[in-house]
């Protein structure tokens, strides 16, 4: 253990190697979310034109791509034990890189649907299950502020992608969004094979960057670690019989569902209520600012008062924002212009909140429940049933949306919030490890 008790889980002192995993696995959530989720704001009307085809499939297709990568989860979770995990991250962004090319020369909806199925598997992979491995592999205790850090690329995605996608269609076309999508998930795919390792004992550092511990004790501790987790009783079938699984899948599912929804649909929900675009865009980049200091916001929330008290206010802040929005959206139907707009500017703070938060705590409350060598097979089977939920997202936005209207769709989202709040007080954070046969203080390690 750490020889002193001066360590901090709000520093953000996590050292030069620490702050690279960071920046890359940041960089993989910017590239994921707006390849999968933000640039359809964007391509789905270009898409639609190109192939003269109803905007809805593409909502439809993008809830089973969803759907289709908690397949890949599963996929990359046997990919990271097999080989190793940076093989997995390595792999998934390379795969990226071959389904953008293939996407910006897609001639019929057939092939779009064939790309948007594996930009999903690919980010899955690359953003969720190798990224986030490694993220609490190397910060056990600090995993809730480290995930505020790398989660801002969520929302610096939905800052950026609308306003430079658009831009690049308008002077390049779909071709030239894609291509560029190809570049960069290929230059980061070669960064993560040169700086990322599984774990920071095989680079030579320390989990948290806490160089308070004894250099021979943490080796032999992380080698019983790898040991244990041989012989673990928390296997996919005792995590799936859980209960307690089952609650946390719903809650963070229901948030990853929220976010999903909302982003996706920001642009038509706002159109088809009556606004411009002189309002829409600043309206999404306050959201998104906003959302940037929310995640490490929510960070922080994290690490002081713990992921699940974090993910009920994260909830009820959301909630706020949907009934707001609501109102604003009804307001502006009946004629009410200038309160509408206020009423919609002041929901976009509470929904960066939700939007910074909606990935950070799976991560977090997974690694304090299950422990550090526990964490991998309860993450492994925890994000695909989140992902399912979340997917939904997609369709009760863009498909009720799109044929009934966003005010009834919202309406579902925010009894979806209000019932995920609910659930979120049910769920049980406490440490349930068991005792490691293979070292007698491997428990206590376990848990930081």
């Amino acid at each position: 253990m750490s020889k002193s008790d001066s360590f901090s889980k709000t520093k953000s002192n996590f050292g030069g190697k620490g702050w690279v995993i960071l920046i890359l696995a940041f960089f993989s959530i910017l590239f994921m979310s707006s390849i999968a989720y933000d640039s359809l704001n964007v391509t789905i009307e270009a898409f639609a034109k190109r192939f003269d085809t109803n905007p809805a499939i593409f909502y439809i297709f993008s809830t089973i791509a969803a759907w289709i990568s908690v397949v890949g989860a599963v996929f990359w979770g046997v990919v990271c034990t097999k080989k190793t995990i940076r093989f997995a991250w390595v792999t998934a962004l390379f795969l990226a890189t071959i389904v953008c090319l293939i996407w910006a020369y897609a001639p019929n909806t057939k092939v779009y649907f064939f790309c948007i199925a594996f930009a999903n598997i690919a980010g899955m992979g690359f953003a969720y299950i190798a990224g986030m491995n490694v993220i609490s592999n190397w910060f056990p205790r600090k995993k809730g502020l480290a995930m505020g850090w790398v989660t801002i690329g969520f929302p610096v995605s939905a800052i950026l992608t609308v306003p430079v996608m658009s831009a690049i269609l308008k002077s390049g076309g779909l071709f030239s969004i894609y291509m560029l999508y190809a570049a960069g998930t290929f230059i980061l795919g070669v960064l993560v094979l040169i700086f990322v390792r599984d774990y920071p004992e095989q680079a030579g550092a320390y989990p948290d960057n806490d160089k308070n511990f004894d250099k021979e004790e943490l080796e032999r501790m992380f080698k019983a670690g790898l040991e244990y987790q041989k012989v673990s009783k928390w296997q996919p079938k005792k995590l799936l019989q859980t209960i307690n699984a089952w609650k946390i899948a719903v809650s963070l599912g229901i948030m990853e569902l929220l976010a999903l929804g909302i982003m996706t649909n920001f642009v038509p929900r706002m159109i088809q209520i009556g606004f411009t675009e002189k309002y829409i865009i600043p309206m999404l980049m306050v959201a998104g600012i906003i959302a940037c200091f929310g995640s490490y916001f929510c960070g922080l929330l994290d690490a002081k008062v713990g992921p699940k008290k974090a993910i009920l206010i994260t909830m009820l802040l959301g909630l706020f924002s949907l009934v707001l929005n609501l109102t604003g959206g009804y307001l502006k139907i009946a004629g009410y212009d200038q309160t509408a707009l206020v009423l919609m500017f002041v929901a976009q703070p509470f929904l960066g909140v939700m939007l910074g938060g909606s990935a950070n705590y799976l991560v977090s409350l997974t690694s304090s429940v299950w422990g550090r060598y526990d964490f991998d097979m309860a993450y492994r089977v925890l994000k695909p049933l989140v992902a399912i939920i979340g997917a939904l997202g997609i369709t009760i936005c863009g498909g009720i949306g799109q044929t009934l209207g966003y005010s009834e769709a919202y309406i579902v989202l925010a009894i979806l919030a209000f019932i995920a709040s609910i659930v979120t007080t049910m769920i049980n954070d406490s440490f349930v490890g068991l005792k490691q046969p293979v070292a007698a203080d491997l428990e206590e390690f376990s848990k930081i």
